[in-house]
């Protein structure tokens, strides 16, 4: 079967297209921008167009495309002629995993992170699982994804409606925000799609804090059948007491953040219900490391410190910068922070301020559109509310207003800010501060 897929350099897309690929099918793709994913899937042999073209989709027998293609696109509109089926990314990922035993992620905040968790554990368990993650990660052979045995690790995007379908048999939803309420009717429609995808999961783990989820086993900070009863914390490293119906337990997680401690708690929760070894489920947490662009240091010589990190909403943001003051405690923070999606800062601008005036230093770029229309709204907007931030409008002449003295600089976002930070880091390589 020849499939091909429109967006296939997406974090999502590129998993779906390597495993099409592992499975033997033939695989192509289109993707006008260059990314690290396009690179590996090159590598694999995958051919991949840079230019939407009609002929692209010459003999497929399926087409595969990501919301942001519309219905305009010339291989859209060829497939259409030609009578080739095309269906969304979505509705592809549900039917690859039709025959596997799915265990899926889905939330607001901290989907990939938990994915990576539970992956990670379920190796550690040599339990092989197949893995789709929404980041890279080194446990997984080609990055975010893994080709595994029937049991299947996923995230699940609750951007789209219809993520319900996936119909886990097991399911972790990390918290509930109205963050894409956009696309659906109202968010009675989008909360509708979380408690469906609750009611068909034959297990079900959720935030006890937000209370949403009836019926459910509950994970949280203060309640919860699993919650912290305390937390040592010694920069990246933290030693975690946790109440479960199992008695209480303690393990170490070296990654910091009170939200990786929930993560982890959620990931706990789902294993000690499903019956596996209580003991190895909390030592395999001993060497977790988090995905890329999760509080990812990616230079320090001791004086500036850079962080990657693909926080894009007003709670990832305020979790992000309350762990930067925790592990730096003394440094300076400064945040360079691209807003991802317009919709999106249309309606959080006010508490994407809140969030960032955790910093020392705020620099905020204008927003990364992800394909959205301007829409009256501007970054400009949250600069103003905040005393000490300073709105760069043309990301690329960030250099103009940060000074590079010693301290923690954060490049946040989930578009394409990490061009910035690589050039930062190409700037202080041989700097002596």
């Amino acid at each position: 079967m020849k499939i091909h897929f429109l967006g296939i350099g997406g974090i999502g897309m590129s998993a779906q297209a390597i495993h099409e690929h592992l499975s033997g099918n033939e695989v192509t793709g289109t993707d006008p921008y260059l990314s690290e994913r396009v690179r590996y899937l090159k590598k694999l042999g995958i051919e991949v167009f840079e230019k939407h073209l009609s002929q692209n989709v010459d003999n497929a027998d399926l087409v595969v495309r990501t919301p942001a293609v519309s219905e305009e696109n010339p291989e859209v509109k060829s497939a259409n002629e030609r009578k080739i089926p095309v269906i969304t990314r979505l509705e592809h990922h549900i039917q690859i995993l039709r025959d596997f035993q799915k265990f899926g992620i889905t939330g607001t905040d901290g989907k990939t992170t938990t994915t990576s968790m539970l992956a990670h554990v379920l190796l550690k368990l040599n339990k092989n699982p197949t893995v789709f993650l929404g980041s890279t990660h080194p446990v997984l052979e080609h990055g975010n994804y893994r080709k595994g045995g029937n049991l299947c690790v996923f995230e699940m995007d609750e951007s789209q409606p219809g993520f319900e379908n996936y119909s886990p048999d097991f399911l972790i939803v990390s918290n509930i925000r109205g963050d894409h309420i956009e696309n659906f009717s109202s968010y009675n429609d989008y909360l509708n799609s979380f408690k469906k995808s609750c009611n068909r999961a034959n297990l079900c783990i959720s935030n006890a804090d937000e209370n949403i989820l009836p019926h459910t086993t509950t994970f949280g900070v203060n309640k919860g059948s699993y919650h912290l009863v305390s937390v040592e914390k010694k920069m990246y490293n933290q030693l975690v007491t946790i109440s479960t119906p199992f008695g209480t337990k303690k393990f170490k997680l070296p990654v910091p953040g009170i939200h990786n401690i929930l993560n982890a708690l959620s990931v706990i929760a789902l294993t000690f219900e499903l019956g596996f070894s209580q003991e190895e489920v909390l030592n395999a947490f001993e060497d977790y490391v988090l995905p890329g662009r999760r509080f990812e240091i990616s230079y320090d010589d001791g004086e500036i410190t850079i962080i990657d990190d693909y926080s894009h909403t007003p709670v990832e943001i305020e979790s992000l910068l309350k762990t930067a003051k925790e592990v730096f405690e003394g440094r300076e923070i400064n945040i360079i922070f691209q807003p991802h999606r317009y919709s999106r800062l249309k309606r959080e601008w006010k508490d994407f301020a809140k969030s960032l005036k955790i910093a020392d230093k705020i620099y905020i770029t204008e927003v990364y559109g992800a394909f959205e229309k301007k829409d009256g709204i501007s970054a400009k907007s949250v600069a103003e509310l905040i005393d000490n931030a300073i709105f760069v409008g043309d990301k690329n002449n960030i250099f103009n207003y940060l000074q590079i003295k010693p301290g923690v600089y954060i490049f946040a976002g989930a578009g394409d800010i990490i061009k910035v930070s690589n050039a930062f880091k190409q700037k202080v390589g041989g700097l002596k501060v």
